[in-house]
């Protein structure tokens, strides 16, 4: 499938249901707002799965891709023997984590090229969430490229889409320029330490809940982003609203209604 025709796939998330998971959120009994970026991106997930009913919404099966292009071919070695940190950060959330080696010669053929590998994963694994890690450079044209294509093919089959650092946050700019519903299956795992994550994350509207000084964007942030991700969905389908509790008389601090009051 050629990159115009995924595009053309491409449909914005379910703004409702995203909508109605956050007002899940704040009839539950805490205070509204209190779990941050936890609930942001479960909403946004419900949205992309298009599920809100707190049974139905289930933790998605994911697993890490970090790219890479033929110079770091020793590097994406020992990660398919399992030998770096992000194949055990992974691993702890049920995630594998595979080398995705870039071969392409031109800018087309490596959006293709992307957009194939992710097709194929997504398709025999069953995955609603994948991660991005990047051992190239920002300035690898092929793999910011390849990474392009992955992300347009992921959203097209509306799968969620973790991106750790700023190579993919670059071929994140990429992607939403040429389908800008991309976005709404994207989520910043963390604030890498490398220079101008900070200023792509903002121009792209994204959030990251981790900031570890990372100093690169090998994939550790978005795998240790799994975990929070998890978070917000047990919470979600785990606690209770004030109705699920049999509870008539709001605890004045939790009260949706006194916190509106108290906003205005």
């Amino acid at each position: 499938m050629h990159i115009e025709e995924i595009i053309q796939k491409i449909v914005p998330g379910n703004g409702a249901c995203a909508k109605l998971a956050q007002a899940r959120f704040d009839a539950l009994i805490k205070p509204v707002g209190s779990l941050a970026q936890l609930e942001k991106m479960t909403a946004k997930y419900a949205g992309i799965v298009e599920k809100y009913n707190k049974l139905e919404l289930e933790y998605p099966k994911r697993e890490l891709l970090v790219w890479c292009s033929i110079t770091e071919g020793e590097q994406a070695g020992k990660i398919m023997e399992a030998k770096l940190p992000v194949n055990v950060l992974a691993a702890e959330t049920g995630a594998r984590t595979q080398a995705l080696l870039v071969t392409s010669t031109t800018v087309e053929e490596a959006l293709e090229e992307g957009a194939t590998l992710v097709q194929e994963i997504i398709h025999e694994k069953g995955l609603g969430l994948v991660g991005f890690g990047c051992l190239a450079s920002p300035a690898e044209e092929l793999v910011v490229a390849a990474m392009t294509g992955g992300l347009l093919q992921a959203a097209s089959m509306k799968v969620g889409i973790m991106l750790d650092g700023v190579a993919t946050l670059k071929a994140a700019q990429k992607a939403v320029e040429l389908a800008p519903a991309v976005l709404d299956y994207c989520f910043a795992g963390h604030v890498s330490a490398e220079e101008g994550a900070e200023e792509l994350l903002q121009q792209l509207g994204l959030v990251a809940p981790l900031r570890l000084n990372i100093p690169d964007g090998a994939g550790e942030g978005a795998a240790l982003c799994f975990t929070l991700f998890d978070a917000g969905i047990k919470a979600y389908k785990e606690m209770e609203t004030f109705e699920e509790a049999s509870v008539h008389a709001e605890v004045k601090e939790f009260s949706l209604a006194e916190q509106e009051k108290q906003s205005k």
